[in-house]
């Protein structure tokens, strides 16, 4: 991860939205380990405000849990929201089990910071083409020697707003003349939707969806469906994006014959040139 990528992660991690959900990630290790907290939320703790047997336990699944869900290395954004959702769950528990009124509190205090501190929208450098309509295909149809990363997106689509920085990254390290990024809104267009085989019902495992067009072809699509129609979930990471979609061997592939195309160029024009400089010398 580069500089510029480091500073963007900390600029966000520093919003308000991270800032709350970090504190009700540990609030209840706070409430129940420190001085006076302890004694006044759990008055009938022990004296020296230790963690009790099953309370313990129960820290000790959720790191467990977030060391599974985290096995294949999802980039940092992606991490600390896995990290935050496991962690309120196991406030939670742990309230419950301590007392049910504190459990109905953290309850309310949750979706209070959901509704006042909304995770915010992704607003950094990228380098996407935004399409509208049959924009896209009419693209395709002009210049179908360029390969396109497609993007199709819904704007109300949580999981599209979480992938909005990874899609713009990915943009800014990949594209170049003839290997494009783009973005096109089948949220508000049932027939371009009907079109790409997106459902995009508010339960839609299918926002967003990744197609990969080369020669004006789709030839890689994530997520994918099983024989039986059922669409298999794809984590859209940094990693996985170019794993599945060999976005390395594609960068090199479209940069060569980018690199051919601009020696043919420079070819033709040497030898317009030389042809002038023959006629002017007869």
């Amino acid at each position: 991860m580069n500089l510029r990528n480091r500073l963007q992660y900390m600029k966000r991690l520093c919003t308000a939205h991270f800032v709350t959900n970090a504190v009700l990630s540990v609030l209840f290790l706070v409430l129940r380990t420190i001085r006076p907290f302890c004694t006044i939320v759990f008055p009938r703790a022990e004296p020296e405000c230790n963690l009790e047997w099953r309370e313990s336990n129960i820290l000790m699944f959720l790191i467990c849990v977030v060391v599974i869900k985290n096995r294949k290395f999802p980039d940092v954004m992606q991490f600390v929201k896995i990290l935050f959702s496991l962690s309120k769950v196991a406030n939670f528990l742990l309230f419950f089990y301590s007392d049910l009124r504190l459990a109905i509190v953290y309850s309310v205090l949750c979706l209070l910071v959901v509704l006042i501190f909304p995770e915010p929208a992704f607003k950094g450098p990228e380098n996407i083409t935004y399409f509208k309509g049959e924009q896209f295909f009419e693209e395709l149809e002009n210049n179908p020697r360029t390969t396109w990363m497609l993007e199709c997106y819904a704007a109300w689509s949580p999981t599209c707003q979480r992938f909005a920085s990874v899609f713009a990254d990915l943009s800014l390290n990949y594209s170049h003349n003839h290997f494009k990024f783009g973005k096109l809104d089948v949220g508000t267009n049932d027939k371009l939707a009907k079109r790409l085989g997106i459902n995009t019902s508010g339960t839609s495992l299918e926002l967003p969806t990744l197609i990969l067009f080369q020669n004006g072809k789709p030839v890689i699509r994530r997520p994918v469906k099983n024989n039986k129609g059922k669409v298999i979930p794809f984590q859209f990471t940094m990693g996985n994006m170019i794993r599945d979609f060999d976005m390395n061997v594609i960068y090199e592939e479209t940069k060569s014959k980018a690199q051919k195309k601009q020696e043919k160029k420079a070819e033709a024009l040497g030898n317009n040139e030389n042809a002038e400089e023959e006629k002017k010398d007869k």
